[in-house]
């Protein structure tokens, strides 16, 4: 991808920044004191290469490039399993091909980034049927839930496609096993709620016809109370494993298996269409297309008590959809006015989760200004809309009622990405403007003129008329007309029970005066009633349309009305935001084992206390920890380093015979090897001797938390000195080893340099020299565009990341004996610093630079930020014949793409890669199998990261083409055009090309 100076250069300080901390770490790694020498972490650039570093298969990253250029995600999953049949990645076993070729699988269908390929699937084996034939067993654990029921059907799917192919029987359940998996399924869904519990028919034609045994590891601690002590299955335990693949997976995802058991042509199938087919249960909301128009009350489920409900099903208040972006919304983000945020009780504030009724599950809240407030009624009896804060935390204490939640700012790629079919939304400004708006009108009087001259009327002049009935419309003129009256500028009327009901669903602004109601701006309201300005009934009333509202209102006005009402949506409160340190429980400062020696919690100083016999010294205790042994002196001891300065490594020993194995498998017993044993350690030996390497105080640590015991394989023993570390800055470490602080992630692409609290100078060192209009950054309200590996952190987290750079330097400098890294002693000295962004249940961590501070307890960061970047284009500088509809003209791809790509509204495909519609229509010449030229319209632009090489075309007529290596290509074959990939091409192919207005044939 070409790119400007300027991003060249912040790619290339990312690059340059992640190997400096890299070699850094290398360096303390070299020290000895860690489990490992060598940094973990692998570097990945795109979704291939994430899978290889996930699984550890050397070459399943290029082979995974190559049929993603020649078909779809879903496919590549299922045709990988041939190259494992076919032992091309180094497989020995039947069991290990299966087990590689179903993680192979789910890894790509996750984008390499859960934890589902390597923890959610605990094995892969193979059974017996009871005619002696072997079938295929996979053993699903509760990870497993991260995949998604569409990847976990699809491992599945991939099993029974390998088992197949390498000659395999399928499963054939026995009777009792059949109704082991009923109970099981419905006992699961009992403890934990499964999205879709399938009928027993369901349950029934699942086990019965799937040819892939789904097993499972026991995750509850309740036990099935019939179907015991069955001869195939491991458990009585309930396995939830496996009720979320039957359940989620095969049941709720039916129809998209036997979409790809349809083009893959795969055998053994069929029963899954008759499942569909026979009353449909197996289909979600998702699929069912008519349920796009009927009210969903999914989201008011499982419903916890203190979390309020803010609108009903598609009901009347709701909030009102509309469609559109702001620079903080999209990415499941969807936006409210901060008016309504404060009228709904201050229940939601940025990043509070919201359960809503469509399209998606839920969407994280942040405030847009720019958008339609609540409309309320007071306890005086005056209506109003509330666009303003500071008007609605004025208001709050004085608000009887809300009649109106404002509107929900939701983007189209919302419904896209969930594959939902596309509302009706509210009207709006933008929506008005397009119709041919000129401006926005400065009076109600202007919005009648703009009216009268063809315009739709002005969203905000027009009244949820489609919230009433026409008779409600009606009676309203007529009470208008037989008791209204116009004084001083102010239409009045009779304050009646009916006519005040109707108003205020029509959300027309208006208070009380006496017995009267008072309604300042009437002009819109009388011509949509069909009175005159003396309140007199014209004569449209005589033959007025009763069936629809709208009709109505537009024959007695004249005007053209759109809906201000669309499509309301339903919502409630979630998960509320959050902005902390993540920390287990109890949570400790070190990885370093104290048994119960430790009390509750887990204190280093009440061990070093401890006394097992009143005659012994304190601070001994008896631990499990792993077994290493040192390669130089061949001391066994629990330590990373020797005392004779060498790097220790883990033993591994079988449990059953106790020999040392050096492979994860004892072949003599089949049992799998541990790193495991007994030690007496002197806690408090221990513990002064590492305050005395550090040089701290006793004093200086009033608490020390350690952990009970080590459940990892190697049980490695951390050194103490980084607990104390920690406990200095008040830190605790997670089970892996790392800090972590959790935040809502909100997407971003614009920001000021007054919103962040950095100063101009520092942002001009980063790179942001210049804002969105091209103008030199010298003020702080100018609107900057946020970088791609750019965030925003809390205010809060900018404090935390504080102690843990305080606690990365004093480990550097008096642990590891190096320089410190980070010097910072206030959150501004760590912008520009690179961090890693890790989301919930995934295992790849992305880079970013840290830019900034948020007073909202959220994360800010670009979409882009959430997405890979590897495609296959042209080169940029290929030449594309295009129509603008008055002419064709001939310009470079990248100029092309560059001049029409919409930044505000980009879409995400399968492969990450964004892309966004034209800014106008263009057309281009295309071409069919048989060689016919048409014009299609182009639908997308999209710009894509390009690989190290090009192949570069010259035909026999002079026509010169680059393009990458995987890019499709028309080869003539006899009368018809074929597609091919472009390293297919070779010389002496025929290829089609245009001249004239005619294809005809050319020799590359």
């Amino acid at each position: 991808m070409e790119v400007s100076p300027a991003i060249e250069r912040y790619f290339e300080n990312l690059a340059a920044g992640l190997d400096s901390a890299m070699a850094l770490a290398a360096a303390a790694r070299a020290r000895g004191l860690d489990p490992r020498t060598e940094i973990e972490i692998p570097v990945a650039s795109d979704l291939a290469d994430r899978v290889e570093a996930l699984l550890g298969y050397p070459g399943i990253a290029a082979r995974i490039r190559e049929l993603e250029a020649e078909m779809s995600r879903e496919e590549a999953a299922l045709r990988i399993g041939d190259d494992f049949a076919a032992r091309m990645f180094g497989e020995t076993t039947t069991e290990e091909i299966l087990d590689h070729a179903i993680r192979g699988a789910m890894a790509l269908l996750t984008e390499g980034v859960v934890a589902a390929p390597t923890e959610g699937i605990a094995k892969v084996s193979l059974g017996k049927n009871d005619d002696g034939t072997d079938y295929l067993k996979i053993y699903y654990a509760g990870p497993i839930r991260s995949a998604g029921g569409t990847a976990q059907a699809l491992s599945v799917l991939v099993g029974d496609y390998v088992r197949q192919a390498l000659g395999i029987n399928r499963y054939v359940p026995r009777p009792e096993e059949v109704e082991r998996y009923i109970e099981e399924i419905r006992q699961y869904n009992n403890i934990m709620s499964l999205q879709y519990l399938p009928s027993e028919k369901e349950l029934r034609t699942i086990i019965t016809n799937c040819p892939v045994c789904i097993d499972g590891e026991p995750t509850e601690q309740q036990e099935v109370s019939g179907y015991r002590n069955l001869e195939r299955v491991e458990t009585n335990t309930v396995r939830g494993g496996m009720a979320l693949v039957v359940a989620e997976g095969l049941a709720l995802k039916a129809p998209k298996i036997v979409k790809n058991v349809k083009k893959m042509k795969m055998a053994g199938w069929d029963w899954l269409e008759e499942m569909i087919g026979g009353g449909g249960a197996a289909k979600s909301d998702d699929d069912d297309k008519g349920a796009a128009v009927k009210p969903k009350d999914k989201y008011l489920r499982d419903l916890i008590g203190g979390r309020p409900v803010f609108s009903y099903p598609m009901r009347k208040g709701g909030f009102r959809l509309r469609l559109g972006r702001s620079r903080n919304t999209g990415f499941a983000a969807a936006g409210l006015n901060p008016a309504t945020m404060h009228i709904l009780g201050d229940f939601l504030a940025v990043g509070t989760q919201m359960k809503i009724e469509r399209p998606g599950k839920a969407a994280g809240i942040v405030p847009v200004d720019s958008i339609q407030g609540p409309t309320v009624k007071l306890r005086s009896g005056e209506v109003r809309r509330v666009d303003d804060a500071a008007e609605a935390r004025r208001i709050a204490g004085q608000v009887d009622e809300i009649l109106d939640d404002g509107e929900i700012l939701i983007s189209f790629g919302e419904f896209m990405e969930n594959n939902h079919p596309l509302m009706p939304p509210c009207y709006c400004e933008e929506w008005w403007r397009l119709e041919g708006g000129p401006r926005h009108p400065a009076s109600e009087l202007e919005a009648i003129e703009f009216a009268l001259d063809g315009i739709p009327l002005h969203p905000d002049y027009t009244y949820l008329w489609d919230d009433v009935a026409p008779a409600d419309i009606a009676l309203l003129a007529d009470r208008i007309s037989a008791g209204g009256r116009i004084e001083g500028g102010v239409l009045t009327l009779p304050d009646t029970p009916e006519a005040k009901a109707i108003l205020e669903e029509l959300l027309v602004p208006h208070r009380l005066s006496g017995d009267r109601i008072a309604i300042p701006g009437y002009l819109v309201l009388l011509a949509c009633l069909g009175l005159t300005l003396h309140l007199d009934k014209r004569p449209a009333w005589e033959n007025a349309p009763l069936e629809n509202s709208l009709d109505l209102v537009m024959h007695l006005s004249g005007f053209s009305i759109r809906s201000r009402a669309g499509t309301r949506v339903g919502g409630r409160m979630g998960r509320p935001g959050k902005s902390k340190q993540r920390e287990m429980k109890p949570p400790p400062h070190s990885l370093f084992p104290i048994g119960d020696e430790g009390g509750s919690r887990r204190s280093f100083q009440a061990a070093c206390a401890s006394r097992p016999r009143s005659n012994t010294d304190g601070g001994v205790i008896e631990v499990d920890v792993g077994e290493r042994r040192c390669p130089s002196c061949g001391t066994f001891t629990y330590k990373n380093l020797c005392d004779c300065g060498a790097h220790t490594r883990p033993v591994l020993r079988c449990p059953k015979c106790n020999q040392e194995i050096g492979k994860d498998m004892c072949p003599r017993c089949s049992v799998a090897t541990v790193c495991l044993q007994k030690v007496s350690i002197n806690v408090r030996i221990e513990y002064a001797a590492a305050l005395a390497n550090l040089g701290v105080r006793e004093s200086a640590i009033p608490l020390l938390k350690g952990v009970k015991g080590l459940i990892s394989r190697e049980r490695p023993v951390e050194p103490i000195e980084k607990g104390i570390l920690r406990a200095l800055q008040n830190l605790y470490v997670f089970k892996d080893g790392t800090v972590r602080y959790d935040m809502i992630d909100l997407p971003l692409t614009h920001f000021r340099p007054d919103e962040i609290g950095v100063p101009i100078e520092r942002l001009r060192e980063l790179g942001y020299t210049h804002d969105i209009y091209g103008r030199e950054l010298v003020e702080t309200d100018q609107v900057l565009e946020l970088r791609h590996q750019d965030i925003l952190v809390s205010e809060d987290c900018g404090e935390w990341l504080v102690r843990v750079a305080k606690f990365i330097d004093d480990l550097l400098v008096r642990v590891y004996g190096l320089e410190p890294f980070y010097r910072a002693e206030q959150p501004l000295d760590l912008v520009g610093h690179l961090l890693m962004g890790l989301a919930p249940h995934t295992s790849a961590g992305v880079l970013v630079r840290l830019i900034g501070f948020s007073k909202a307890g959220v994360g800010y960061g670009h979409p882009f930020f959430h997405a890979a970047k590897r495609r296959n284009c042209f080169a940029g500088d290929t030449e594309i014949v295009v129509s603008d509809g008055r002419q064709w003209v001939t310009v470079p791809i990248r100029q092309f793409v560059v001049e029409n790509f919409d930044l505000s509204n980009p879409g995400l495909d399968r492969a990450g890669t964004f892309y966004s519609d034209p800014r106008q229509p263009f057309y281009a010449r295309s071409i069919d199998p048989q060689g016919l030229v048409g014009v299609k319209k182009i639908t997308s632009v999209s710009i894509h990261r390009a690989p190290a090489h090009l192949i570069r075309f010259v035909t026999g007529r002079g026509k010169v083409l680059s393009v990458t290596p995987d890019h499709a290509m028309l080869v003539w074959d006899t009368d018809y055009l074929r597609k091919i990939r472009a390293l297919e091409v070779k010389i002496g192919d025929r290829v089609p090309v245009e001249e004239g207005g005619l294809v005809i044939s050319d020799v590359v």
